[in-house]
């Protein structure tokens, strides 16, 4: 059996009054209302300066990506405008920029601040922990094939992904510990084609060294935790399903790193697994089979 699967990448896209969030992969797009709340760009003047913030609070960093520099009338900036800003995770009054009156008798204004995307995660996040190991995402016990593995013919070109063969129902482990992000749990269905991809339950788990998880293909109703959660390694997060776009029951997984370039707004890792009584540590490899015993 083939297995395709379809994942995706958060870009939010925000020109000052434009609130949404693009879910982007490969050739599909799906587009849903980002609240206005959650990262917001504003100004306070105090009489011969104004100061531009930004809050966000979301549980995930987000990064602000603007378009140019800002344009100025009779004002100047005491500190180099940065292109690119990082806003923590459920941060308010993040100081973005500030400007000052060069001469107060003439007509002073900030004539035009730049466009900006926002990018979920830290895209100036360049390292990671590498070496760390994790488990394999199912219960001890239990033994499945990786049907595709990194750089696969079919769904995985050019992406460290894995696809775990297991039957609907099968329990879903956390390979590593975090922070629950993302999730949508209530599809029933899938195919073998690109016009279902919007229909895969998932979790997206926020690791401590900034890169994210994603658990991809879970049974309607099978997502077990909650936004917000933190989760442990070995923790029951879902169980596996076959929605979206797939052809056969399994589960994807995939590590990556939050990226401002290429088409999916990532860059997908490669990451090392106990396997069998948990003494191996190895980069598990397609058309074999792993046990786990530990």
């Amino acid at each position: 059996m083939i297995f395709f699967s379809l994942f995706f990448n958060a870009l939010i896209l925000n020109q000052f009054n434009m609130k949404k969030i693009f879910f982007v992969s490969f050739l599909f797009q799906f587009i849903i209302l980002f609240s206005q709340k959650n990262t917001r760009i504003y100004y306070e003047k105090n009489r011969d300066t104004i100061t531009y913030y930004a809050d966000n609070q979301e549980l995930f960093p987000v990064s602000f990506v603007f378009s140019a520099q800002p344009e100025l009338e009779n004002m100047n900036k005491p500190e180099a405008f940065k292109m690119t800003q990082v806003l923590p995770s459920k941060s308010l009054k993040n100081k973005i920029a500030y400007f000052v009156v060069n001469d107060k008798t003439k007509r002073w204004a900030v004539k035009k601040m730049p466009g900006y995307l926002i990018y979920i995660g830290d895209i100036t996040l360049k390292t990671y922990d590498s070496g760390y190991v994790y488990d394999l995402p199912f219960p001890k016990g239990k033994s499945f094939n990786v049907y595709q593995g990194y750089n696969g013919k079919f769904s995985h070109q050019n992406e460290n992904s894995i696809d775990f063969s297991m039957p609907e129902g099968t329990e879903i482990l956390a390979a590593r510990e975090g922070l629950v992000v993302d999730l949508v749990k209530h599809n029933n269905s899938g195919c073998a084609e690109i016009n279902c991809a919007n229909q895969a339950n998932y979790i997206t788990i926020l690791h401590p060294d900034g890169t994210f998880a994603q658990y991809y293909h879970l049974k309607q109703n099978g997502v077990l935790v909650n936004i917000g959660d933190q989760v442990k390694k070995g923790d029951i997060i879902g169980l596996s399903g076959n929605t979206g776009w797939s052809n056969g029951p399994h589960l994807h997984f995939v590590t990556y790193l939050s990226d401002s370039k290429g088409d999916k707004l990532r860059t997908t890792l490669k990451t090392l697994f106990r396997t069998g009584n948990g003494s191996k540590t190895e980069f598990v490899s397609e058309k074999k089979t792993y046990s786990k015993n530990y």
